[in-house]
Order: structure tokens, then C-alpha cells, then sequence
């Protein structure tokens, strides 16, 4: 009866496994925060983590994780002083854009999503307020957004980037001198 028990469990778990198609690679998480980066001190990565801490000043303490197979999570903590903390919407924005914004310094990645992220955090943080989960899809990412208060701990923010990454790669050719006519797999002769 074990023994039947034992292969009923292999045969479940073995095709689930071998169904399942990662398409990010731990060797693909890297650290997030270049190493010159002037915003941060103690910067540290720990690679079978997949885990990046860093502090922001003295009140602000930062921890990135990833995560991933289909989907690219990176998880985006940052620890507030309560002496610190403002209870204003404006305080959290300026929090929530000024981390992002340094942490991709000198990444032209930020641009792609930027801007747009930072009108939907001002306007879902405006609707929602404080301690409860919001999100919102910019591009084919997804942002999963909490700003968190306790008056004896201080304040977090917390931004969840959820990435799906497709299969196929998209191959960019060079517009100016790149590719005749001939070459160009859309172009039909007239």
C-alpha cells in the first residue's frame, strides 16, 4: 500500500514539473542598484537570496527581493523612521518615486514605465490612503502598492513589480543604415 501511495505521488508531481516552463533564470536576477550608485550606503547583494539591502540615509533602510518563473517579481521594501514619517499623501508619493528613482539611477529601464507609475501611485494612493493594497497595470507590468503606518514602528512602502516576460525575444534592428529593402521581411516588392 506505501509503495502504491509512493508511485500515485511521483506520478503526480513528475509531469507537473516537467510541464513547467521558467522563463527567468536565477542567474537573470541581478542586483537592482548599480555599484557607484551615490544614493545608497552599505550596499549589499546576496546572490542565492536574491535579496539587496541597502540604506537611504539613516532613517531609511531599503530591501529589494526577486523572485520569478513566468512572471518577474521584485519587491521593493522601504523602512521609514517613525520620527521620520509624515502623514501627508505628498510624503508617501515623494517616498514611493524618489526610491524608484534613485534605485534605477542611470537605467534608461525607469523611463519605459516611470512616469506613467508615478501618476497611478499619487492617484490609487489618493483613493485607497493608507494600510490597504492597491494596483494598477502599466505596460505589461503590474504594480502591487502598499503604504503601511504604525506610530510606534514607522512607516513602509512597499512596491510589488510583477514583470511577464514572454517567450519569444524581440529583436531591435538598427533604423538609420540597417537593413535594405530586400532584406526586410515585410517589405514586398512593388
Amino acid at each position: 500500500m506505501k509503495q502504491l501511495l509512493y508511485l500515485l505521488l511521483v506520478l503526480l508531481v513528475v509531469p507537473a514539473r516537467a510541464q513547467e516552463d521558467c522563463r527567468v533564470k536565477p542567474e537573470d536576477m541581478k542586483a537592482l542598484i548599480a555599484r557607484f550608485n551615490p544614493y545608497f550606503s552599505d550596499h549589499r547583494w546576496d546572490d542565492p537570496s536574491h535579496t539587496e539591502m541597502a540604506r537611504m540615509g539613516k532613517d531609511r533602510l531599503l530591501i529589494i527581493t526577486q523572485d520569478g518563473c513566468k512572471r518577474h517579481h521584485i519587491v521593493f521594501n522601504l523602512f521609514i523612521a517613525p520620527e521620520t514619517v509624515q502623514l501627508a499623501d505628498s510624503f508617501w508619493v515623494n517616498e514611493g518615486v524618489a526610491m524608484l528613482r534613485q534605485v534605477f539611477w542611470e537605467d534608461p529601464l525607469y523611463q519605459s514605465f516611470g512616469p506613467e507609475f508615478e501618476v497611478q501611485f499619487a492617484e490609487k494612493l489618493r483613493e485607497y490612503g493608507l494600510n490597504r493594497q492597491m494596483n494598477f497595470p502599466i505596460g505589461t507590468r503590474n504594480f502591487l502598492c502598499e503604504v503601511g503606518w504604525e506610530a510606534d514602528k514607522g512607516g513602509v512602502v512597499r512596491i510589488e513589480m510583477i514583470s511577464f516576460i514572454f517567450r519569444e525575444r524581440i529583436e531591435v534592428r538598427p533604423q538609420s543604415g540597417g537593413v535594405t529593402p530586400a532584406q526586410d521581411d515585410g517589405w514586398k516588392q512593388p
